[in-house]
């Protein structure tokens, strides 16, 4: 803020005046000259000046050395007072000093007494030595008041000699007694030819030389180097050297008296446009008016600081307004005002708290901000009657810099109630204040930027009968984020800060209408003091008090709780599955035109409730208007919107699902935990509606769910073919102490699959419960049932599951209605719960898509589909694959089951069968559920069940999850049945089943050494001295053999024998055939 002040004050231009007095006894002639000199001076060339008065007090050690000071002074006054001296020092410096000022207006001349007065009130001295001698200069700062015009004729009147001597008077008296200073003019008269700039010389004098050298020199210096650290320029002492002797002493002996000369600096600031300029509000002058950046040349290395200043008038303020805006300099967002560092060069700072038009109060004023760029500040409105603009730059030509328009507005519109003291924008406001109780509420600086480090407070009272509205129609304060840390508005729902908050607003807020509850309100708006170069506008609206807004009775009479800050809104929480009835506003009487009430209904919703919220209308009676086009809605008056996911956010409210109007009534039951309302009146007036709602407990389960509100669900084929059900409220827990029923109902030619996906119940205490055993034994915490559903309402437990082993896939058998599944919770802890899918599909045969039935049979052999090789999954579109085998011993007999081989998917310590299962039933006459396997049968293990009854079934299921294994193989034997439990080995076989095996079961003899253990584990006594018989019975074949093979021999000799006799017969008796033959032909030839 001081800074402020030092840029005020510095950047005035500034004229220098001199007047040297000699107090030494001179020569007549001499004191003449000095006088016409004085008066000429007086007469012709004057400057203005202000505040600031130097004291330049020598004192001389010497006759000698005061001679030549009263010598130096009186040349110099000479060569400064005589016409046409142009090439002289002085008026070169003085010419100098001119320039420098931007030709700054004369103006009248201080008077001695003014001189005295300034003299008298020095402040602070600072003593200098004098170049050239031993003499010293003590400088006095004093404020001048402003010079009275009659003060000025009085100079010009009466020229009395100002070098005058005088004995024994004390140094104010005779400084009293002088009554004009000669002055050094800014200018040479007009008769100077051409203006000089040099140093002041004197004659031949050069002792002058160096004292005006350093008038030159430092001005420079403190112009360009040092404009924002002093507050006032030192100008350099104008050197009047010597000293003057006076010999008219009381004895006659010459003594000292001391040369007093007076610098004079003008910093009053300038009227000139180029630079400084003042716009005042005056009676009967114009109320507004446009500013621009001066056109002024900057001489190199030098810079200007311009300050405008705005002054209303009383009981009005000042609107600035920014037009253009070209600034060197871009300052990046977010920076901090006064660290900006491309704002150096050229800038713009404004101050809009000034209190008053005096400079001291400048540097108290808060700093507004400083700009640079393209980007114009934002319109500023005085927080008092002034405002002002300081405007630094060091470029050389400044051109079009910046445009704007100012005016003089009204304050009373800031003021708008009761002032509380101690604070400049804190009001109270109370009805009477107006006669229809409305008014304007506005922020102390709106629609300008508002200030920082501010706190306003606005206190609403009003009549106990009466509440308040508040209705904010342009809302803009900085957004620190969603809890407002920095600028905000507080609202209350009371007289005071120590009431009910009902909201803190930043930002830009948007339709905000607030009332209070009962009679009073109380606002605290607040901006953080910060250097964030922030310029938001504030806030404006109005306010009302008024007896026709809603009473609130009829919403604290049925268990609801108003909304705060809203007219009418409500809230409705549940007490657990509790009832009660929502109102319209004045219900049954009329309600009130023109009124909007929302309503929130809120059911339970935590770790161990979910609830949903049933509504039902007892009376309903909003008139609605007909139209002629049946595509129109009639509700374009009055209405009720119902939104069963209870939207809270005004952008929802438009996809509502229920508009109502008229006399119609409707059943509704909510998505979810929450239902939301929105009532609006319109112009027609009815009676308005009761409603009745319920919490019920939210499952989020798909399916039909039961018209009592319980947790039953039912899901039938005809509805629906396919589709999934899950836990309540999965994935989320599920709730403790629930029981949920899932009934699934086929057609006559139809079965249904269930496949589980996910599982995990609660089983904390159950040991077994992970390592795959089943059963009511196991699970007795939380659980899950499945049941087959028969017609005669017989339905048999497939099984009770719980911990993470998740149920197999499941199909209904052939004839069977459906399936049944029920979830327990206990009071304790909870689970994830699970997630199944249902298929409704084309019954098959009994067997399935295989498997057989087995009876009067002594033993047989199962095997999955493709054993070895390995089952696979079910074929496209279709959601299982089942084999079923039924196996049945004859009376009197059971049946002994053994598997040989088994390896299918899953794991049933961990995460069970869900994707196929094999399950064997024992006794199918029998309430008790089936066994469950799956998994690999380690090969020293031995897996053997015996029936309880005369039938077993096995049933092997596959799901669309299948990936493959390689299966089972199953023997199967009817035994003897003996009574529970094993057998004894004294029991008596019947004559069909005479073969006894060693421990002690009964089967067919047909079986022994038919290659199959049929005897059970560890009992292969069917299958025992299996060899020894063999290779009897080998031996009484090869003797048979051996008997036929030497049989067959002999025969083959004897008839060899045989058939050799016979030849030999044939030989001979062929041969006495030939014999005979050639004794003929012998008896013949001889003939011849």
């Amino acid at each position: 803020m001081a800074s402020a002040q030092i840029r005020h004050f510095y950047n005035t231009p500034t004229t220098i005046s001199s007047t040297t007095t000699t107090r030494q006894p001179l020569q007549q002639q001499q004191q003449q000259q000095q006088q016409q000199q004085h008066t000429n001076n007086c007469n012709s060339k004057r400057r203005q000046f202000q505040s600031d008065t130097f004291l330049c007090h020598t004192q001389t050690q010497s006759e000698s050395e005061a001679t030549a000071a009263a010598t130096l002074c009186q040349s110099a006054l000479a060569v400064a007072a005589t016409p046409g001296a142009a090439a002289t020092g002085a008026t070169s410096a003085t010419g100098a000093a001119a320039t420098a000022t931007d030709d700054v207006p004369t103006s009248e001349s201080w008077t001695t007494d003014e001189i005295s007065a300034s003299n008298r009130n020095t402040q602070h001295r600072m003593r200098y030595p004098l170049a050239g001698s031993a003499a010293t200069c003590d400088v006095a700062v004093a404020v001048k008041p402003a010079a009275a015009p009659q003060q000025h004729q009085q100079c010009l009147a009466n020229p009395a000699v100002s070098l005058a001597t005088s004995t024994g008077t004390s140094e104010q008296d005779r400084l009293a007694t002088s009554t004009c200073l000669s002055r050094l003019s800014s200018k040479v008269s007009q008769d100077s030819t051409k203006p000089q700039r040099k140093p002041l010389q004197h004659g031949s004098s050069t002792s002058t030389t160096p004292a005006v050298g350093i008038l030159t020199d430092v001005q420079k210096f403190a112009r360009s180097i040092f404009p924002l650290v002093i507050i006032f320029n030192l100008l350099p002492l104008f050197y009047a050297g010597g000293a003057h002797l006076k010999s008219n002493g009381a004895d006659g002996e010459p003594w000292m008296q001391p040369v007093v000369a007076y610098l004079e600096v003008s910093s009053r600031p300038t009227k000139s446009p180029k630079c400084d300029q003042t716009f005042v509000s005056r009676i009967g002058g114009p109320q507004n008016g446009s500013f621009s950046a001066p056109l002024l040349h900057n001489h190199r290395n030098h810079s200007r600081q311009c300050l405008y200043t705005f002054l209303a008038g009383p009981g009005q303020r000042v609107e600035v307004v920014f037009k253009s805006f070209n600034l060197r300099g871009s300052p990046p967002d977010g920076s901090a005002v006064g660290e900006l560092p491309s704002c150096v060069h050229e800038y713009m700072d404004i101050y809009s708290e000034v209190q008053s038009s005096e400079p001291a109060e400048l540097i108290n004023s808060p700093f507004g901000g400083r700009y640079c760029g393209t980007i114009p500040p934002r319109r500023r409105i005085s927080m008092y009657r002034a405002v002002a603009i300081s405007f630094f730059s060091n470029k050389n030509v400044t051109t079009d810099l910046f445009e704007g328009t100012f005016r003089f507005i009204n304050a009373s519109e800031y003021e708008i109630g009761i002032p509380i003291a101690g604070s400049p924008c804190s009001y109270t406001i109370t009805p009477s204040m107006s006669v229809n109780k409305t008014g304007a509420l506005i922020s102390p600086t709106y629609p300008g930027a508002y200030p920082k480090d501010m706190s306003c407070t606005y206190q609403f009272l009003g009549e106990s009968n009466q509440r308040v509205r508040l209705e904010f129609r342009d809302f803009d304060l900085f957004f620190g984020g969603p809890h407002c840390p920095f600028d905000f508005v507080k609202v209350y729902d009371g007289p005071d800060n120590s009431s009910a908050l009902i909201g803190t607003y930043c930002g830009q807020q948007r339709n905000l209408v607030l009332y209070s509850s009962e009679s009073s309100l109380f606002v605290h708006f607040y901006t953080l003091s910060r250097t964030a170069n922030t310029q938001n506008r504030g806030f404006k609206g109005i306010y009302e008090f008024s007896e026709s807004f809603v009473k609130l009775d009829f919403i604290r009479e049925n268990d609801g709780i108003h909304i705060r800050g809203s007219e009418c809104d409500q809230k409705i929480l549940s007490k657990k599955e509790s009832t009660g009835f929502v109102l319209s506003p004045n219900y049954p009487y009329p309600y009130i035109p023109k009124t909007v009430c929302r309503y929130f209904i809120y059911g339970m919703q935590d770790a161990q409730h979910l609830e949903r919220v049933r509504l039902e209308f007892n009376a309903f009676n909003i008139p609605k208007v007909e139209h002629k086009d049946k595509g129109e809605s009639n509700c374009t008056d009055g209405y009720l919107k119902i939104y069963l996911k209870g939207q809270e956010t005004a952008d929802a409210y438009d996809k509502f699902d229920y508009e109502l109007c008229g006399n119609e009534t409707q059943r509704v039951i909510s998505e979810g935990p929450r239902l939301a309302m929105v009532f609006s009146s319109g112009e027609l007036q009815g009676r308005g509606f009761k409603g009745k709602y319920t919490f019920e407990t939210e499952y989020k389960i798909p399916g039909t769910a039961a018209p009592d509100g319980t947790c039953s669900f039912t899901y039938v084929s005809s509805s629906k073919k396919r589709g999934e059900l899950n836990s309540p409220r999965y994935p989320s827990n599920y709730p403790s102490d629930t029981n949920c029923s899932y009934l699934f109902l086929a057609e006559a030619d139809e079965q249904v699959t269930i496949v589980f996906d996910h599982f995990k119940i609660k089983a904390d205490n159950n040991a077994n419960a992970t390592a795959g055993a089943y059963g009511s034994g196991a699970c007795f915490e939380d659980w899950l049932e499945m049941y087959v559903v028969y017609r005669d309402n017989n339905d048999r437990l497939l099984g009770r599951y719980c911990g993470q082993t998740a149920p197999g896939p499941v199909e209904s058998p052939r004839g069977a209605v459906g399936l049944r599944i029920t979830l327990h919770t206990d009071q304790e802890s909870v689970a994830s719960g699970f997630k199944a899918r249902y298929f409704f599909e084309s019954a098959k045969s009994d067997a399935g898509d295989c498997g057989g039935n087995f009876s009067n049979q002594d033993s047989g052999l199962i095997t999955s589909p493709n054993w070895p090789a390995g089952y696979k999954a079910p074929g496209r579109g279709m959601a299982s694959n089942a084999c079923n085998w039924v196996m049945k011993a004859r009376p009197g007999y059971k049946l002994s089951i053994h598997f040989e081989q088994f390896g299918l998917e899953g794991d049933p310590a961990n995460r069970g069968c869900p994707a196929a299962v094999l399950r064997l039933w024992m006794n199918v006459d029998s309430d008790q559920p089936p066994m469950e396997l799956c998994g690999e049968k380690p090969p020293v293990e031995q897996w053997h069940y015996t029936s309880t009854g005369q039938t077993a079934r096995i049933s092997f299921t596959t799901s669309d999850k299948t990936v493959g294994a390689q299966g089972f193989r199953i023997v199967w034997t009817e035994i003897q049945d003996s009574g529970p439990g094993p057998p004894s080995v004294g029991l008596h076989c019947e004559s069909t089943y005479h073969f006894q095996c060693g421990a002690g079961y009964c089967i067919s003899d047909k079986l022994r050494c038919d290659g199959v253990k049929n005897c059970g584990p560890g009992d292969d006594t069917d299958e025992l001295h299996c060899t020894t018989e063999a290779a009897e019975e080998d031996y009484d074949v090869l003797i048979i053999i051996t008997l036929l093979v030497v049989s067959s021999l002999i025969c083959l000799l004897c008839i060899l024998c045989h058939s050799r006799r016979n030849r030999r017969n044939h030989v001979r008796q062929l041969g006495l055939h030939r014999n005979a033959h050639y004794d003929s032909q012998t008896s013949a030839t001889g003939f011849l």
